[in-house]
Order: C-alpha cells, then sequence, then structure tokens
C-alpha cells in the first residue's frame, strides 16, 4: 500500500477506538438484516491522478445487509457527493457503489464491539457535468472494522476500506461510520452458567457431599468422598499393608492384623438348670461376646470347658458337663457362623467349683461353662515389621 493510503487507516483506529469508550453495546444477534446509513472520508492517490486531481472528500451514502450466519454477512453500499479539483475548481459529483463480503469474530469483543473483516468491490465514478465525459472506473479492496449494538434495533459500524482503483493502478481508501436498523434478528439460545462446584480435595465429590474433605490426591474413594477400605478393617486402602483381613478381625494402624500374645481364660455365665445342658435365652447375650472375641482374633483356637455342680454321681456329671460344652459350640455354630473347626469341647464334671455346693447359689454357679481361647503363634506378614 502506498504512503498516502496509511492515513484513512489510522484515521480509522483511532475512529473506532473514540466510538468503543463510550457506545453502549448489546450483544449481536446472530442473524439479521438491516437498513442504515453511513458517512464516509475518501482519500485520492494524488500523485497519481494529475496536478488537478482529487485531495478527498466527504461521502454520506446508504447501506442495506443481511447477516446470514453467524460469522458471515453481505453488505450493498452506496455513497455520493460533490468534490472539487485541486488547482481548477471544477466540480464533480462522485460515486462510489460497492458490495462486500464479511467475516464476523462472534465470539471476540474489543472493548464492547464485535470485530469483522471483509473483502469489497465496486465502481467508483466520477460525474463532471455537461462539459466533460463521466468517469468509470473498477474499484476492489479489504474491510476491516468493528460493531457494537449500542440498543434494541441499531447497530454502530464503524471501520476502514483500503482499495485498488483500475484508472493508473491506484491505492486509495476511506473511513467510515455507519448507524444501522435492525429487523428480523434471531439468536441461539445461550445455554445457562452453570454454578461452579467446589471440591477442595479434588477427588470428584463436591465439598458439600464430600464427608472426608481432605482426602490426600490421587487417592480412590467412594461416592461419600471417602477412601475406599476393601477389606473394612477401618484402615484405608492407601494405607493397608494387609488389603486382605478377614472380616472384624483387629488390626494395627498398618492394617494387619493382631495376635494373641497369650492365652486367655474366662467365665462363660451361661447357667444350667439342674440336669439340663440347654442354653437358656436369657445368656445368649453372653454367646455374642464371645462371638465378637473370636472374629477379632480369626486364627484364634477356642475350648469350652463344661462344669456341674455336685450333686449326683460323678459319671453321669461328667457327661452332663461335656453335653453342656457341647451345646455351647453348637450354639456358636449356628446363631453366629463361627468355623466349628476352631472349637474343642471337654468337660470337667464337678470337680472344678468356684463356688460352694452347699447352697442353691453356689451350685448354680458351678453349673457353667469356662472359655479359654488360645494364643497363636503371630506370622511374618511382611519384613521388619
Amino acid at each position: 500500500m502506498k504512503k498516502n493510503a496509511v492515513l484513512p487507516l489510522a484515521l480509522a483506529g483511532i475512529a473506532s477506538l473514540t466510538l468503543a469508550s463510550t457506545a453502549s453495546a448489546h450483544d449481536i444477534p446472530d442473524r439479521y438484516g438491516y437498513l442504515g446509513g453511513h458517512v464516509s472520508q475518501y482519500w485520492f492517490e494524488k500523485n497519481e491522478m494529475g496536478p488537478n486531481g482529487y485531495d478527498e472528500v466527504t461521502l454520506p451514502g446508504l447501506q442495506a445487509g443481511l447477516r446470514f450466519h453467524p460469522n458471515w454477512s453481505f453488505q450493498a453500499w452506496w455513497e455520493r457527493n460533490q468534490a472539487h479539483t485541486r488547482q481548477t475548481g471544477d466540480k464533480s459529483y462522485i460515486s462510489n457503489l460497492l458490495g462486500s463480503v464479511r467475516y464476523h469474530f462472534n465470539d471476540t469483543s474489543v472493548l464492547g464491539f464485535e470485530p469483522y473483516a471483509g473483502i469489497a468491490a465496486g465502481q467508483l465514478r466520477f460525474d463532471h457535468g455537461r462539459s466533460a465525459k463521466d468517469d468509470t472506473e473498477t474499484v476492489a479492496g479489504f474491510e476491516f472494522g468493528a460493531q457494537a449494538r449500542i440498543a434494541r434495533h441499531f447497530i454502530l459500524d464503524v471501520g476502514a476500506r483500503p482499495v485498488w482503483t483500475e484508472w493508473n493502478d491506484r491505492i486509495e481508501g476511506e473511513i467510515y461510520a455507519g448507524l444501522n436498523i435492525v429487523f428480523g434478528a434471531t439468536s441461539k439460545p445461550v445455554a445457562p452458567v452453570e454454578p461452579a462446584v467446589l471440591d477442595d480435595d479434588n477427588d470428584g465429590v463436591p465439598n458439600e457431599l464430600d464427608q472426608c474433605p481432605n482426602t490426600p490426591a490421587g487417592v480412590a474413594v467412594d461416592e461419600k468422598g471417602c477412601p475406599l477400605d476393601s477389606d473394612g478393617d477401618g484402615v484405608p486402602d492407601y494405607l493397608d499393608r494387609c488389603p486382605d483381613t478377614p472380616a472384624g478381625a483387629l488390626v494395627d494402624e498398618h492394617g494387619c492384623q493382631q495376635y494373641l500374645e497369650q492365652d486367655i481364660r474366662e467365665t462363660l455365665y451361661v447357667e444350667f438348670e439342674l440336669d439340663k445342658a440347654e442354653i437358656r435365652q436369657e445368656f445368649i447375650g453372653e454367646l455374642n461376646t464371645l462371638a465378637d472375641w473370636m472374629k477379632k482374633y480369626p486364627n484364634a483356637q477356642v475350648t469350652l470347658e463344661g462344669h456341674t455342680d455336685s450333686t449326683g454321681r460323678v459319671a453321669y456329671n461328667q457327661t452332663l458337663s461335656e453335653r453342656r460344652a457341647e451345646s455351647v459350640k453348637n450354639t456358636l455354630v449356628s446363631s453366629f457362623n463361627v468355623d466349628p473347626s476352631r472349637i474343642t469341647t471337654s468337660g470337667r464334671g464337678p470337680s472344678q467349683p468356684i463356688a460352694d455346693n452347699k447352697t442353691a447359689e453356689g451350685r448354680a454357679q458351678n453349673r457353667r461353662v469356662e472359655v479359654v481361647i488360645k494364643a497363636t503363634k503371630r506370622e511374618a506378614l511382611f519384613e521388619n515389621n
């Protein structure tokens, strides 16, 4: 582009920024038609038009267009005004008729304006009156500008147009400002903006549902935002060194099973009626406590020792004490799902009383079952534990 054509572009840029700073821009529709008026300042390449050529001219005019796509539009442009030659002052009427195709950057906003770029082509006409023959020449060039919707039905359009002209292969240009009246506007519905979901520990569970809000990064969690615990031992998988602990087993802070260090002997207060081996209903809770112990130490073996009071023959009481131990074992297996292979039974008869057999209360206490939970050798679960 020749040097004199730089001025229109510079002035167009200044005009765009000045108008942008004061315009109240609204969203421009995706599709619409328009009619409007404009005023432009056209600069001629005076060195190519001869010493009696034109310098510049202000051209008012009209325009109409159709934006048929969110990014594309077509515009027809006409403008006309009187101009005088530099030396002789001869009067002519200059008309400019153009058609242009524009690309709109509809997702971009510059100071509230939507920018566009396009190509234009048409005719520049010089009407010299009766004294001389009229001149017509082909023009083509580019458009650069920006638009803002300043009211419901009005769009402000400012820009610049450098053009090539046929006669003497000139490069000229103009800046313009137009006001368009919009009709038939349509826009694609804007999807509502979803509120931001806060998830401070980035585990995929929002804060409002996260019951474990400080989960370490990268740890797998459940729907509550808590670290997974596949074996249900209370130690999450990412800390669990023994991930297959039996259900209910007592574990340490590493999720590894704990073992009894020494035998435990407890009196199971399951009292029996005279000459009976059936467990009375009110003593079932005592067996529940024993079943819990066996779950905590799934490798421990249990010995059940049946006892009787001194009433009756010793041989009969021996058999009765064995039946009482077996009765407790059967209840543990059937009601608490204890593995029968872990339970050994024996009968002690009346040989180990814990109360005075001379009283009814003492004899009731002696009709009992003793529990011995055997300590098991702890296995080496991992090195340097």
